[in-house]
């Protein structure tokens, strides 16, 4: 989801992050509007969220305009490199720079929350 669509404001998105509770990982992709190299991960982040098990119920995708948080804009200055970053339990635990699609892919299958067990 981008922060901006219906429902989905800075201010859920930032609750989003910092969910102590919330088991899933989370992917942020802060991205530039005129940025292509910056959107040019949303084929396999769509192409992850059809195929993968339950995939909403145990990672989040969502994009950040740089501009919306004072904090991204602050530390990413304005460039055609994609930024991802990985949250977790409320915590960042990672950070990638630039279209490295094989590191941010395994940072998905190793941080995604497990599917469930039914009880």
């Amino acid at each position: 989801r981008k922060v901006g669509d219906v429902g989905f404001d800075l201010e859920a998105f930032l609750r989003q992050i910092a969910d102590q509770e919330d088991p899933r990982l989370h992917v942020v992709d802060v991205y530039a509007e005129w940025c292509g190299p910056c959107v040019a991960m949303v084929p396999q982040f769509r192409h992850l969220q059809a195929t993968v098990d339950r995939f909403e119920e145990r990672c989040s995708i969502s994009q950040v305009p740089r501009t919306a948080r004072a904090e991204y804009e602050e530390r990413f200055p304005q460039t055609s490199k994609p930024r991802f970053l990985f949250y977790k339990g409320g915590s960042e635990l990672h950070y990638v720079e630039g279209l490295n699609a094989p590191e941010i892919l395994r940072m998905i299958e190793e941080h995604m929350a497990p599917i469930g067990v039914d009880e």
